[in-house]
């Protein structure tokens, strides 16, 4: 199958620019008397002193450390407890391939390497597309036996089943009322499909094993996880994606993720926990949104990561 860089969605709803550009690698440090800040084109990174813990977060699509810095307000409970958090600049791929997986693990092998982070308790989540990177890498570590296994796995709001994401597309596309502007999306999804996996039972079968999750097969590519602490954070919001998306529930990453969860309850995966939560997604700049990263509490979250 074909790969490349491209333009896509974070929930059949909205589109997302480029990652930014990695040439000219650059290099900033900054130190105080309990965190060092080291920043290079692919990640940056906040050790603290005494740390007893990594996180490893990746962005949304289209974002970068940056944004997760801004949208994420866990640098400074972080500290706190210990924990150094590497913020990683990886975006823009809705899947990955085992040369993905290899190349993610080369930069954070060199970056723990570099910096002595440590190895005993690491945790590994993402946003939105970010939460679908985390969740094939983090099975891709395990199943390596790359001491870089994590310890634990967390997906906020993310695309992870993708044969799901295409019939999202294929629904929206007999909707009458939606005008030629708002069909532009899912006829890109469907054509980007098509053009990658195939059409019909090819496209069924070759999405299914590149996509963490495929509920309609109750099938995953990330099995490896079954015995992982693995969390899916997600806020239902039927109205507001109806309001200001013009989406039916059944179309967004909410209801796939509780398809999944109760599917992964019901084959034993007794490690995995939904956390849906209610009025709390918010974007930094006030505006409400429930595909936001503060739908984590953090403090829960960081309980969690030091159980």
């Amino acid at each position: 199958m074909k790969r490349r860089t491209f333009i896509l969605f974070i929930s059949a709803t909205s589109l997302f620019s480029c990652t930014p550009s990695t040439e000219n690698e650059r290099t900033e440090e900054v130190q105080t008397d309990s965190v060092e800040v080291h920043i290079s084109e692919g990640y940056e990174l906040h050790k603290v002193t005494n740390h007893a813990a990594t996180l490893v977060l990746y962005p949304g699509g289209g974002t970068s450390s940056i944004e997760t810095k801004q949208e994420f307000d866990i640098l400074k409970k972080s500290e706190e407890s210990n924990i150094s958090v590497l913020l990683m600049n990886f975006s823009n791929h809705l899947w990955i391939s085992e040369r993905d997986c290899q190349n993610l693990t080369n930069e954070l092998e060199g970056a723990f390497e570099e910096y002595d982070l440590n190895r005993d308790k690491i945790y590994i989540g993402g946003m939105s597309v970010g939460g679908t990177v985390a969740a094939s890498l983090s099975n891709y570590l395990i199943t390596t036996s790359s001491p870089l296994a994590p310890q634990g796995v967390f997906i906020v709001d993310s695309p992870v089943d993708l044969y799901a994401l295409y019939q999202s597309a294929e629904k929206d596309i007999l909707r009458e009322d939606f005008s030629e502007e708002r069909l532009a999306e899912p006829r890109f999804i469907m054509n980007y499909f098509e053009e990658e996996f195939g059409t019909g039972d090819s496209l069924l079968l070759n999405i299914a094993e590149i996509s963490p999750f495929t509920y309609s097969q109750g099938s995953n590519s990330v099995s490896a996880l079954s015995d992982t602490k693995l969390r899916f954070y997600t806020e239902p919001d039927s109205t507001w994606w109806r309001e200001n998306r013009d989406t039916d529930y059944e179309n967004t990453n909410s209801y796939v993720i509780q398809q999944i969860a109760g599917q992964l309850e019901s084959a034993g995966w007794e490690k995995c926990e939904l956390i849906e939560t209610e009025g709390k997604g918010y974007r930094a700049n006030g505006d409400r949104h429930p595909h936001s990263w503060s739908i984590v509490d953090v403090d829960g979250l960081i309980e969690w990561m030091m159980e």
